[in-house]
């Protein structure tokens, strides 16, 4: 068998297994937008839906991981680090756009039939409305934007994934190695360009204001991953069930935290202490060791981008002549074996190919 099959392990498996669950959830959640509205989910017996909370996770882990393979960063090996940011996100993402105009183009020429009597939202049909124009092929293709892109709507958050892996390590330059004035004159900097956005532009929904905004949730991942021996006083079921009551505060809670900064900085909170707690509590590592979660941790990516396609051609292709129930139940099982796919074939290549070549 291909070496590429093969799990590699090591010491961070835990939260590969933390990403894979996460990705679970933003399936889920999308279940649940086809046909509800999306903040109706915000009861505690719907915690399985918290799909917007898994992309903050994401970020905190993203900026976790990123300081681990930096850790002995150079300045002049920063070209290599951009083509290997490059390989390891486009070529999968590519795929899952090649894979949805495909799907999107066969629909529309032989199932482009209404589903209006199966109350989906509106939310739903942005993908069957998609414009092939050029400005969706160029936010999309380049990823300089995330406006346009309904082939794979999911897909917005690697606009600030990628934007943010580029600045990532002048970040951990000014914040981390250099003196403890150049590290104040760095937070205190973005934090004034972050109250100014606030206060007078448009923080949260700007695409390049907010990268300033997300760029705090990598940061956040990056002092968790030079300090984490520092959480090991986390390591608990009590610390660990206070993450996960702030990560999930808002289904608690009934959707009752308005401010949506408020609720996504409480995220982040929690987010912290659930990976301290997988990086340090044996319970949790053990319960992450599992195949089905490691299995999951692994396709997670190819997950994240394959799963709406495959639940919006299904939709169409199903929904006529079955229930909604069993087009969910078919999307988890393709977008898993697409996905699955996609990993070994795809993100798999690409990986080995940048250990082999970018040096």
């Amino acid at each position: 068998m291909s070496n590429r099959t093969t799990p590699s392990v090591h010491k961070y498996q835990a939260l590969d297994s933390l990403r894979g669950i996460a990705a679970l959830m933003v399936v889920f959640q999308h279940f649940w937008e086809m046909s509800n509205p999306s903040d109706a989910r915000l009861k505690p017996w719907l915690f399985f839906c918290a799909g917007h909370e898994a992309v903050i996770l994401f970020f905190v882990l993203s900026g976790f991981v990123l300081s681990h393979q930096l850790r002995n960063f150079k300045l002049s090996q920063f070209p290599q680090f951009v083509l290997r940011r490059i390989l390891r996100i486009y070529p999968a993402y590519y795929l899952a756009l090649a894979f949805s105009a495909v799907l999107l183009i066969y629909i529309q020429r032989y199932h482009s039939a209404t589903l209006a009597q199966y109350g989906l939202t509106s939310w739903f049909y942005i993908w069957s409305r998609s414009n092939f124009d050029i400005p969706m092929w160029i936010g999309s293709l380049s990823l300089v934007s995330h406006q346009g892109n309904s082939l794979d709507v999911a897909t917005w958050s690697l606009f600030y994934e990628m934007w943010l892996s580029l600045a990532f390590p002048f970040l951990i330059i000014c914040c981390i190695r250099r003196g403890l004035a150049i590290k104040l004159i760095t937070l205190c900097l973005l934090a004034i360009i972050s109250y100014y956005f606030w206060r007078f532009g448009n923080f949260l929904d700007n695409q390049w204001q907010s990268i300033i905004y997300y760029g705090w949730y990598f940061i956040a991942g990056m002092y968790l991953y030079h300090y984490n021996q520092r959480f090991k006083f986390s390591a608990s079921w009590l610390w660990l069930a206070i993450g996960c009551a702030l990560y999930f505060s808002n289904y608690l809670l009934f959707g009752k935290i308005a401010s949506r900064m408020l609720h996504e900085i409480v995220i982040a909170a929690g987010s912290i202490l659930i990976i301290a707690n997988c990086l340090h509590f044996r319970p949790v590592k053990q319960l992450f060791d599992m195949k089905l979660f490691r299995f999951y941790g692994k396709i997670s990516y190819s997950l994240y981008l394959f799963h709406l396609p495959v639940l919006y051609a299904l939709s169409y292709l199903y929904l006529p002549h079955g229930s909604l129930l069993m087009v969910k139940i078919l999307t988890l099982s393709i977008s898993t074996l697409t996905a699955w796919g996609s990993y070994i074939f795809v993100e798999q290549f690409f990986i080995e190919f940048a250990k082999k070549h970018v040096k």
